[in-house]
């Protein structure tokens, strides 16, 4: 019971990781988001199944909260995700309506009218 206790501190471990790592690197350089939600979904699945397997009435309540406290910052970590995406898409959007707006000022030249 023991080892799948600290399967899961593992996992959890790992889990952190992750996010953090992508709160750190800078989307408007080439990255791969599905392959990070699709690592991160089968890392969640995983913390879903062992966490079935564990009997958490033999588990220490010490081992309990601290399990318990690396979820609480799992879960802030995905705020700070959120609003990373959040502003991102908001940078995004921006950059498509200056190009359109180019566009639009491109298109009134009469290019006729040069010699």
């Amino acid at each position: 019971m023991e080892q799948m206790i600290n399967l899961f501190e593992e996992f959890l471990m790992k889990a952190i990781t992750m996010t953090e790592n992508f709160i750190e690197i800078d989307l408007e350089k080439e990255f791969n988001f599905e392959n990070f939600t699709d690592n991160r979904e089968r890392l969640f699945q995983i913390l879903d199944q062992t966490s079935h397997q564990i009997d958490w009435s033999q588990a220490s309540s010490e081992k309990k909260q601290e399990i318990n406290r690396r979820i609480d910052y799992i879960i802030k970590l995905d705020e700070k995700v959120l609003t990373k995406l959040q502003m991102h898409q908001q940078e995004l959007k921006q950059e498509i309506e200056r190009t359109v707006r180019q566009k639009d000022n491109i298109k009134g030249y009469n290019l006729n009218d040069v010699k």
